[in-house]
């Protein structure tokens, strides 16, 4: 893929690849796989019509990754875990996943509205990726904190914030299971 100058994939390593596919699975649905399989990959929209036997085969690697991440979240969700990159000092590196998944809500950036309404519970269960996220400008996606970002994702947890007057709960209870 990396050969052929004309192609301009959406993400260009494993572990944006498998964040990408997440969103996929998981958010809102797209009408048609070729609609976020092509430019996820770089390949013209009528690749199964007019595709060579390469372009077949990054396609059908594709779906294979999308029907192992769906498998898994739909059949053992306890099992799926991230495939994250590596550091070279040996720690995990979300940035590279966070950004895949980011680049799959800008496809259809529409239907994810819902989840990054401040205002809605859920938005704060994307806060813990959008954080790693940087837009085309290599801005932070999140700007700078605010305090309803900040509701939002304690909300999101079931979390309440630490109020002097009250005593801390010993013991808060998520929510929303991850």
């Amino acid at each position: 893929m990396a050969a052929k100058t004309n192609r301009r994939p959406l993400v260009r390593t494993m572990s944006a690849l498998d964040g990408f596919v997440t969103a996929a699975v998981t958010g809102p649905r797209f009408p048609d796989p070729q609609y976020w399989m092509c430019p996820l990959m770089g390949l013209r929209r009528d690749v199964l019509a007019k595709g060579s036997a390469t372009d077949h085969a990054v396609f059908a690697s594709v779906a294979r990754i999308h029907n192992r991440i769906n498998e898994t979240l739909f059949d053992r969700p306890q099992d799926y875990a991230p495939r994250f990159a590596t550091k070279p000092s040996g720690g995990i590196d979300p940035r590279p996943w966070c950004q895949g998944l980011y680049a799959a809500m800008n496809l259809d950036i529409k239907s994810w509205r819902r989840l990054l309404d401040l205002d809605n519970p859920n938005h704060g269960l994307l806060l813990p990726i959008l954080i790693y996220c940087v837009d085309k400008k290599g801005r932070p996606v999140l700007g700078k904190p605010s305090p309803a970002r900040d509701r939002a994702f304690h909300r999101a947890r079931g979390l309440q914030r630490h109020r002097p007057r009250h005593p801390r709960p010993t013991r808060t209870p998520l929510r929303h299971p991850l």
